[in-house]
């Protein structure tokens, strides 16, 4: 949320886009996330699916939904108010959790300007390192991309491959909080096998290269301040010592 292509948001080139508000991501709302779309059919549907199915269930609209008139028409023996069109899910926000994502969009390019800043600030602590010697590999954006960083996507060096997980091991004992970049490759993820993702077992190399070498830590969105930076830039140098 907030990445631009061209210009033009992530999230508006398709016909449906998702964003999680989860606590970690670029605004939150505690938990949940946000669906959209780009015409109202699509939207009623949608709009049913998060309350159970229920058009009634957006009855203070209602009477601009197309398709709500379709189905009060079609079954006129039942109450308007209580049609239940679909199957659905129970998706609504709650009144604090929309009130907490509203005030965060409002600081949305905030939020994005200090995370940058603060992938930068650890770049180039650990680049302009007298013990820098290519242990890391961070992603920059291709062009015309304007990213809006969620956290800081790392690969460490080839030849440290059979000690990354000690490594993750370590940084999490010192207080560098770590997590996968997502989830690595999804193919490996036990979902994948329950419900037959891959079952052409199709290989998928670099997503396998981000799960062997990859992990991500965060970015706050207050400035870092220089004793962090320092115990980041101590921490990931522990690498050269493992065995």
């Amino acid at each position: 949320m907030g990445s631009k292509l061209k210009g033009k948001h992530l999230g508006t080139f398709g016909d449906f886009s998702t964003f999680s508000f989860y606590y970690s991501h670029q605004i939150t709302s505690g938990e949940g996330g946000m669906i959209t779309c780009n015409n109202d059919e699509d939207y009623e549907i949608l709009f049913s699916l998060r309350s159970h199915g229920w058009f009634g269930g957006t009855r203070f609209y209602s009477r601009k939904f197309t398709s709500y008139n379709k189905y009060a028409k079609k079954f006129s023996n039942l109450d308007p108010r209580y049609i239940f069109s679909n199957s659905g899910f129970n998706l609504r926000p709650t009144d604090i959790q929309a009130a907490i994502a509203h005030n965060q969009f409002k600081r949305l390019d905030k939020l994005k300007k200090m995370r940058n800043i603060n992938r930068n600030l650890i770049i180039k602590k650990i680049k302009n390192s007298k013990k820098w010697d290519n242990q890391f590999y961070f992603f920059n954006p291709v062009k015309n991309l304007d990213p809006s960083w969620m956290g800081l996507p790392i690969l460490i060096n080839e030849k440290f491959k059979k000690n990354k997980k000690k490594f993750i091991n370590l940084l999490d004992n010192l207080g560098v909080e770590t997590r996968p970049i997502i989830s690595g490759s999804f193919i490996n993820q036990p979902a994948s096998k329950l419900y037959k993702l891959n079952s052409n077992n199709y290989k998928y190399p670099n997503a396998q290269v981000v799960q062997d070498l990859g992990f991500l830590i965060g970015l706050h969105t207050k400035k870092i301040s220089e004793k962090n930076l320092n115990l980041i830039h101590d921490a990931f140098f522990k690498i050269d010592k493992i065995n």
